[in-house]
């Protein structure tokens, strides 16, 4: 081979390692700049999950019934009032607050169908309260007394509530859009006040005002049940955010009253909005 041509090859694997090298250089670079690789094709909902959840609460409390004309009745000798105010009226309490807690579960998944049961509990600070007043003037069988007024306060309040659900939906990849219900449950309490001032001092009725003050409560577990729905996306392997909505029947409360206002029983229902976020585990 002649210095020439020796010289020539020489030359041509010099350029050729160089280009390999820059080539391998861009590759590498590239590599480090890539955006993370998306959740598998294959990926699945089955297997355990816990998590924890914030969300808000709405409905409508029970009503009193207030009924200032029942007050005679515990006064020998009143036989009447006398007021424009002292007609029967209702007193009726919205509930609303914010709610979080922890929950967990397990998903079977078949294909598109996903099937899961899951629990929940939360602390809340769900509740309402309301006051109305009346006035009115005593007739006694001599005449007419002082004039009074009166004030009733109805307080309802959840300090935390529960459900145990079974949820059934549709799985697309890393999306999951499910319907749900079961059972709930809630620790609820109810209260109601009067209070009584004299207006005037004309001729006091002894007892009068005091004797009118009413206080009553109860609180206690309710149980009922819980529908709705939702829907899940898992954002990373083994990660997933959620928005959920349930209707929540949490049964009847206990019935109070005092002097001239009665609070009934009846169901306590409650709107549910919550967002949260679960941890999956292998199956």
């Amino acid at each position: 081979m002649t210095p020439r041509a020796r010289y020539l090859l020489q030359a041509l694997l010099a350029l050729g390692l160089g280009a390999a090298c820059a080539a391998d250089a861009t590759a590498a670079d590239v590599a480090l700049k890539a955006p993370p690789a998306p959740l598998p094709v294959g990926f699945s909902w089955t297997g355990f999950y816990a998590g924890v959840h914030v969300g808000y609460g709405t409905g409508d409390g029970n009503a009193a019934r207030v009924d200032p004309s029942a007050l005679p009745a515990l006064f020998p000798g009143v036989n009447k009032l006398t007021s424009t105010s002292s007609a029967p009226f209702a007193l009726g309490v919205g509930q609303s607050g914010w709610l979080g807690g922890l929950q967990a579960g397990y998903n079977w998944q078949s294909g598109h169908l996903v099937a899961g049961v899951e629990a929940d509990i939360s602390a809340a600070g769900i509740g309402g309260r309301a006051s109305g007043s009346y006035a009115f003037r005593p007739v006694f069988l001599v005449g007419d007394f002082d004039n009074y007024t009166g004030t009733v306060t109805v307080t309802q309040d959840i300090d935390y509530l529960g459900t145990l659900r079974g949820r059934l939906g549709y799985a697309s990849h890393n999306w999951l859009f499910y319907a749900t219900g079961g059972l709930a449950w809630a620790h609820v309490k109810a209260r109601l006040d009067s209070s009584h001032v004299r207006l005037t001092n004309n001729f006091p009725i002894p007892g009068l005002p005091g004797a009118l003050d009413g206080h009553a409560s109860a609180s206690g577990y309710n149980l009922g049940y819980a529908v709705g729905g939702g829907g899940e996306w898992a954002f990373a392997p083994h990660w997933s955010f959620k928005a959920e909505y349930l209707y929540l029947n949490l049964g009847r409360q206990l019935s109070l009253s005092i002097p001239a206002t009665s609070l009934a029983a009846s169901d306590i229902e409650l709107h549910t909005f919550r967002i949260g976020l679960n941890r999956q585990f292998a199956p």
